[in-house]
């Protein structure tokens, strides 16, 4: 591909202007992944399929792809950049989300679920006056039904919800979905998709990564062998950040080689 040396050391979970939650100018992201070291990165911009067309995000996602080819020509023999999206909520309305994906050649494709179906995105909720169990007993079931769909290749943040619950509020375990979970992980396995060890949340006041290490332990012994990181970050500052601990929570799981894709394949890349 280029003169650059392969390294685990990649960021497959970036946000930009095109993205409704960043200001940050792609040119800005991809110098500072530059600069951090990165041997790749991806721009994988917000598309949020049950307000594909009426929030904008068509026009945008089709000017974040064309602007990711101008990255790549500009940073070509510095930084592999690989042209993604942050698939959200696809099974909220299917044909289109299928429409979207039969009508572009993305590098990679991160599924997300942010919120459950006819309702808010987790991070508004009032959490003071809201049963979370309910809740995630809910989200848990969402991300297995779109793993069974698995047209994507990498599952972002498995842990989301839990980002935004107040400490007194957020359960201590997993024990309550752990059936649900495994079959998510086992079904990952069946589908070669790869997990995601997302870093924001060491950024945050939840203070571990999602999902953090019982879960990616347990998607290795259930036969998971595709791990991607991810910094989530939406301003320059934020880019690779943490990635390095990604890296030692994915070798500490038991997991010998990060996942970077190009052309919808995995490219294996040795921890270190």
């Amino acid at each position: 591909m280029s003169v650059l040396s392969k390294s685990a050391r990649v960021d497959f979970h970036t946000h930009t202007a095109w993205s409704p939650d960043s200001e940050s100018a792609m040119s800005a992201m991809c110098a500072a992944a530059q600069k951090a070291g990165l041997y790749a990165m991806a721009v994988t911009d917000h598309v949020e399929i049950p307000a594909y067309r009426q929030d904008g995000y068509d026009k945008a996602l089709a000017g974040s792809y064309r602007e990711t080819g101008e990255m790549q020509v500009k940073f070509s023999g510095v930084l592999h950049i690989a042209r993604g999206v942050e698939l959200g909520e696809p099974l909220h309305d299917l044909p289109v989300a299928e429409e979207l994906l039969d009508g572009y050649d993305f590098d990679v494709v991160v599924g997300s679920l942010h919120n459950l179906k006819d309702d808010q995105d987790f991070y508004y909720y009032d959490y003071t006056a809201t049963d979370v169990l309910p809740l995630l007993d809910r989200y848990f079931e969402e991300v297995l039904e779109m793993v069974r769909w698995g047209r994507f290749h990498t599952l972002a943040h498995l842990t989301y919800p839990f980002r935004y619950f107040p400490e007194e509020k957020r359960p201590a375990d997993y024990r309550r979905w752990q059936d649900t979970i495994d079959q998510i992980f086992r079904t990952m396995a069946e589908k070669g998709l790869a997990l995601e060890i997302n870093v924001s949340g060491l950024r945050q006041p939840i203070g571990k990564t999602l999902p953090d290490l019982p879960l990616v332990r347990r998607f290795r012994e259930l036969g998971g062998e595709l791990i991607t990181v991810g910094s989530d970050a939406h301003a320059p500052e934020d880019i690779a950040r943490p990635i390095g601990d990604g890296l030692c929570l994915a070798k500490e799981a038991g997991f010998r080689y990060i996942a970077a894709f190009f052309g919808g394949r995995p490219e294996l890349l040795p921890i270190p």
